[in-house]
């Protein structure tokens, strides 16, 4: 620098110039922005708040961050969604409520809502009486959720106590709270109080005279319900709701065939008619009926919502209609703007996949849900278990808690018969032991039942009879029926006898028990004490559980039964399925015998054991599919040992893969294999 040249330093440059130049960005300092209340409750009501706990729980630093728990709208919201069915998390929900400062109606009546929607009816009506010590005044809304944790709860007393509340606080006309109240006397059983509601001023309002039928219908008073009906119907005040209401409780109380007659005569019908007609099949056991309704609404263009999808798909995982079940996933792909593919439609998806067969479909569902809870990660399991891959199933229960999800108890169900149906004993036991060492889950009677399970089939009988024997709670039938399992697998008729006679008195009404027992002494060839046993089934008029089976093919469910000939085919079945029993021999087929019931000719026998229903179902396969295609069968018991030798011997001689699902888990046949490695 030359010595003559004078140097200002920036700020005197500055002062010179009489103006400042822009700081750096670097240098410019930030205005931090405080979210409004607006913006959190935007936020919490996005799709990323209810997508799983731990989303939730970082809004829920921001809110107290920013002090914004203080308000009571925000709170409450939080608070609703904490609450939500799916978490399983209601105590966390009451320990948040037990934080808000001050809580006003609003926290309040979320809290009781979210104890009625989470099966905790007595805990709202508790809440309401802390609502009342608390001086937060119930409003319009506290009421009809109240009365109805009151009906569910079966708490007469305080159920009268708050209708004296609603009249005295001058609810009582509103048209949601009345008929809250009369849906509760009805559930209660009290007619008299139930129609004391209907005033005259609402004679006219069929909202009220429908929550008496769904109440009558709920306290098991059929024919007051069917009274009340007629009664609206000779006045003209019937409407869908009505018939909705009839139809629902008519299926409810298990008058499938009813209700659907009543379904046929409505005169007009909505969208929830077809839902509850079909989810009544599916919870009645009567799937086939179940997709013949959804069918004819298909028929008819109406559109199904997302509920009755749900019911479908549940219909098709227990026919193993894989077809229909495809129908209504391609249906959700392109209906996905109006039906969100939720964690309860995608987990019923996931399910009807896995027991259709198609593990590799339910784990593609699986992958591409969005939403997972953890009933999604159960059924997953369960899907791995029935398919004997129990150490993916096992990795799948790790890989579950390092995605931040906690196994409950019926994840345990699942991965311990995952055990079961690989013989992995070791690996049960440590998991039993883990659940109250590591979980804090005590274990259930069905716990200890898996356990029995896995050790019997295992072999281990004298510990899976030490282990019931010590059982801190007391065995219920389904665990001696592991043992008597067990017994008949492993030949130990001492033990089995022990059990079965057990058993027999315990249920003497299950065909199941008086079979199992039949099949363990026909095994040592007791053949007095088969008959005996068969006497005493005539004698307490128990009829058999006939075994069938059922194959989908274009769309079409076919079921066959062992002695039926109704099939249009049957001839042609019985041809073909001769043929191949023929084939089979040749290639060193022996029927297996042993568990034949009857003390007859060995001819005889074999003749009994060619006619099986999955032998029937198989043929039908034969000749109603190309050569090399899956043939998929689905069976109501489980499947006898000459049926299973007799299916791997196929498809090693026919090149067929069959799929073959029993009442236990799923067989995949393939060049004279089995998956479940002979031991099921």
């Amino acid at each position: 620098m030359n010595a003559a040249t004078t140097y200002s330093p920036p700020y005197h440059r500055r002062h010179h110039q009489h103006h400042l130049p822009p700081l750096p960005p670097q240098s410019q300092p930030t205005i931090v922005s405080i979210p409004t209340q607006k913006s959190i409750l935007d936020l919490l009501n996005s799709k990323t708040a209810t997508s799983s706990l731990q989303s939730l729980a970082q809004i829920h630093a921001l809110v107290l961050k920013t002090g914004h728990f203080h308000d009571h709208f925000v709170s409450g919201t939080l608070l609703k969604y904490y609450a939500n069915p799916r978490f399983h998390n209601l105590d966390s929900a009451i320990q948040l409520f037990r934080n808000v400062p001050s809580p006003n109606v609003f926290v309040h009546n979320v809290l009781i809502k979210a104890c009625l929607d989470n099966g905790e009816p007595r805990k709202a009506v508790w809440l309401y009486y802390e609502l009342i010590m608390n001086d937060a005044k119930p409003n319009k809304f506290t009421y009809p959720t109240l009365l109805k944790a009151c009906g569910d709860g079966g708490v007469v007393g305080e159920g009268k106590q708050v209708h004296c509340h609603v009249v005295k606080l001058g609810f009582a006309g509103d048209g949601h709270v009345k008929s809250a109240g009369i849906r509760m006397y009805g559930y209660f059983g009290m007619a008299a109080d139930a129609r004391k509601m209907l005033d005259d001023e609402d004679d006219d309002d069929a909202v009220c005279w429908n929550a008496m039928i769904d109440g009558y219908f709920r306290c098991g008073d059929v024919g007051s319900a069917e009274e009340v009906f007629d009664e609206m119907g000779e006045s003209g005040r019937r409407n869908v709701g009505s018939w909705n209401a009839m139809v629902s409780g008519l299926a409810r109380r298990g008058k499938i065939e009813d209700a659907r007659n009543l379904f046929d005569e409505m005169p007009d019908r909505d969208e929830i008619s077809w839902s509850v007609v079909i989810d009544g099949y599916v919870k009645s056991g009567f799937y086939k009926e179940a997709l013949e309704v959804f069918n004819t609404m298909q028929s008819e263009r109406i559109r199904p919502s997302k509920f009755v999808l749900t019911s479908v798909l549940a219909a098709c995982a227990h026919l193993g209609a894989l077809d229909h079940g495809r129908w209504v996933h391609a249906y959700v792909r392109k209906e996905k703007k109006s039906i969100v593919m939720d964690a309860v439609l995608g987990t019923a998806l996931l399910d009807m996949y896995a027991k259709c067969g198609r593990l590799d479909m339910a784990w593609e569902v699986f992958e591409s849900m969005k939403e997972k809870e953890v009933f999604s990660w159960n059924a997953m399991i369960k899907g791995l278990a029935m398919h004997g891959r129990a150490d993916d199933a096992v990795e799948l229960f790790f890989e579950m808690q390092r995605r931040k999800f906690r196994p409950n108890g019926i994840t345990f169900i699942g991965v311990l018969n995952a055990c079961a149906h690989s013989g992995a004993v070791e690996q049960a036991l440590k998991l039993f032991d883990s659940m109250e060492n590591v979980y804090n889950i005590e274990p259930e009677v069905e716990h200890y039942g898996c356990l029995v399970d896995c050790l019997g089939r295992s072999g281990r009988l004298e510990e899976a009879e030490e282990l019931v024997n010590s059982m801190p709670i007391e065995p219920n039938p389904a665990v001696y029926g592991s043992l008597l399992g067990a017994c008949r697998i492993h030949g130990n008729s001492e033990l089995g006898e022990r059990i079965g006679r057990l058993l027999l008195e315990l249920e003497p009404n299950n065909s199941g028990r008086y079979a199992l027992l039949s099949n363990i002494y026909a095994k040592a060839e007791r053949w007095d004490d088969v008959a005996e046993v068969r006497k005493l089934m005539k004698e307490r008029g128990v009829k058999t559980n006939p075994g069938s089976s059922m194959i989908e093919l274009g769309g079409c469910v076919h079921e066959f039964k062992m002695g039926e000939g109704c099939h249009p085919k049957m001839k042609e079945i019985y041809s073909t399925l001769k043929v191949m029993i023929e084939r089979l021999e040749m290639e060193g087929y022996v029927p297996n015998t042993s568990q034949v019931l009857f003390n007859i000719e060995e001819e005889e026998k074999e003749t009994a054991l060619q006619y099986h229903s999955e032998k029937l179902a198989i043929a039908f396969g034969f000749i109603s599919t190309k050569p090399g295609e899956t043939i998929r069968v689905v069976k109501n018991l489980r499947v006898c040992d000459d049926c299973h030798s007799a299916i791997k011997l196929i498809s090693r001689v026919y090149g067929r893969e069959i799929v073959l699902r029993d009442r236990v888990r799923y067989h995949h046949f393939r060049d004279g294999t089995c998956s479940c490695k002979d031991f099921w």
